[in-house]
């Protein structure tokens, strides 16, 4: 019998960020019972994705809301500026390279990187943003920058979108609980921790 829980999010998702702190304490008091993984989603991908005024004044208002929603702080120099891209494959692709070299850390790793861009507004688009994390974890700076610039992580990133959108995942943050062959879903979107704690420790006494 095989059981796991699968967070299905993007490190750059703003709902993603402000559901970090509950998918924090999930991992770290669940850790030790049940195995868990990161599927990363593509929340937009493609160079077309450049921030213009439009989209500044879209990512201000949005990026408060879940602010107030969640309690997340959110550093907003960042969208002082225009021109900068926001293609979230690239940290996506971060976290696919952690899962490679260093699974134990991928939670705090993906959490790290969260901060990096909403908190810190740390450059979203070079993967020196990413690989300078990398380093805090003990991970070597050539080794993940080589992983992540190698076409078959590109291609292992890719095909975690697929699979989000194949088994119908259309927004983020999802988790989802397996039994088997047998998936259901925790929560599709944004939860408090005190919606997700009784549910999931009930699905933990049934299943294992």
């Amino acid at each position: 019998m095989e059981t796991e829980l699968i967070y299905i999010g993007d490190p750059m998702c703003s709902w993603c960020y402000g559901f970090a702190p509950v998918i924090q304490t999930l991992h770290e008091k669940y850790k030790d019972r049940l195995d868990m993984r990161i599927v990363v989603g593509g929340l937009r991908v493609g160079p077309e994705h450049v921030v213009d005024d439009q989209r500044i004044g879209f990512l201000r208002e949005h990026w408060t809301d879940v602010s107030e929603r969640t309690g997340q702080k959110f550093g907003m120099e960042i969208l002082n500026e225009t021109g900068w891209l926001y293609d979230t494959e690239r940290a996506c692709r971060a976290v696919v390279v952690m899962r490679k070299l260093d699974p134990k850390q991928l939670f705090a790793f993906f959490g790290a990187i969260q901060s990096n861009f909403y908190l810190n507004n740390h450059a979203p688009e070079p993967v020196e943003t990413y690989a300078d994390e990398a380093v805090k974890f003990d991970v070597d700076r050539d080794e993940f920058i080589k992983l992540y610039e190698d076409p078959e992580t590109i291609d292992e990133t890719m095909q975690d979108f697929a699979w989000s959108a194949q088994i119908g995942i259309r927004g983020f943050p999802s988790v989802l609980v397996r039994k088997d062959d047998q998936v259901s879903a925790l929560t599709l979107g944004y939860q408090p921790l005190e919606a997700l704690e009784a549910p999931l420790a009930s699905w933990i006494e049934e299943n294992l």
